[in-house]
């Protein structure tokens, strides 16, 4: 015996009408928790720390894996505007952006983070380069926080 199509048609409204809470619940991958910890007490997933809640500014908005920055990571001035960018590799290494306070990019480089039981130390360890107004006018290579070769200006 062979169905109508009207049958077909009914059967996909009852199941798109009770799918729909399924994929609009907030168990969906895509719509996850923030600010949480895993089960040893580590920042885990994506963190935001607020300026002002209610105007929705935020201070920072990071992203952590078993308690360390991964991936990228933004802190911003109370006004919004971006102040720092990074992205965090797993080995420790950074890919920094410093903004000025009228969003214009001030500095960028290479930086590294260590973890020691004892102390978490940031230190510029590679290559920058520095802005004014937009333009190049430095380049210097950093080893450990130490400024190991300025390269000059940037128009050379």
């Amino acid at each position: 015996m062979k169905r109508k199509p009207a049958n077909r048609i009914f059967i996909l409204l009852i199941l798109s009408g009770l799918l729909t809470p399924a994929i609009s619940n907030a168990a969906w991958p895509f719509k996850r928790e923030v600010n949480r910890y895993d089960s040893l007490g580590r920042r885990q997933g994506k963190w935001i720390t607020w300026w002002d809640e209610e105007k929705k500014i935020p201070m920072n908005i990071e992203r952590y894996k078993d308690g360390r920055e991964r991936g990228r990571c933004c802190y911003y001035y109370m006004d919004g505007t971006k102040r720092l960018q990074f992205n965090a590799y797993k080995d420790g290494r950074m890919k920094v952006k410093y903004f000025t306070e009228s969003g214009i990019l001030e500095k960028k480089g290479w930086a590294v983070i260590i973890y020691d039981p004892n102390e978490i130390r940031y230190s510029w360890n590679g290559n920058w380069k520095f802005y004014e107004n937009g333009k190049l006018v430095k380049k210097s290579v950093y080893k450990m926080g130490e400024e190991a070769e300025n390269q000059g200006s940037g128009s050379d």
